[in-house]
């Protein structure tokens, strides 16, 4: 005899929509993943986290403008349950919170980088970079240029795309 089958579908449960809610501030899908790549600059070599003393300047590469007392309270507040790093979600909502209050200065930063992106190509190459900066009296040798790029270039393609350039512009030294 046969085996009999079970009458009855074999669904998967339907998996819901993934909502990205950071405190009570809601973000797109669009707009965490640009936050996660300009997080994920910081992280490099580490845990998926950044210091307390990162938090300021991942905060501005990811087109925020905080004030030194709102990096401060954010500081403050995370050493007194006595973290020393700030993990992804916890930055969403930090950076949620601070967008609803202040906005961000994406817009600036992608102007910034089309001024770079002469072909409209979406990388910065090196002649490029060359342009750009002998342009604004700051001329580069092809080495110069190339060694600039190789610094900010984070995936290895040879050339700088929009997450790496907000990386290269907001990278300490």
């Amino acid at each position: 005899m046969p085996p009999t089958k079970k009458k009855g579908k074999n669904k998967k449960p339907a998996t819901p929509q993934k909502k990205h809610m950071a405190g009570e501030y809601p973000l797109s899908d669009d707009q965490v993943s640009e936050l996660k790549k300009v997080f994920s600059v910081f992280t490099k070599g580490k845990a998926g986290t950044i210091k307390l003393e990162q938090l300021g300047q991942v905060m501005r590469c990811a087109g925020g403008v905080p004030t030194e007392e709102e990096i401060n309270h954010h500081v403050t507040e995370l050493s007194s349950i006595e973290k020393t790093t700030i993990s992804f979600q916890e930055f969403l909502e930090i950076i949620a919170e601070h967008r609803n209050r202040h906005g961000f200065l994406d817009q600036e930063l992608k102007e910034a980088f089309e001024v770079f992106d002469d072909d409209q190509d979406g990388y910065i190459e090196t002649t490029e970079l060359i342009r750009v900066l002998t342009a604004i009296g700051d001329p580069l040798t092809d080495k110069e240029a190339d060694e600039l790029i190789k610094e900010a270039d984070f995936d290895g393609d040879g050339k700088i795309n929009y997450i790496e350039f907000v990386g290269m512009t907001c990278k300490p030294k």
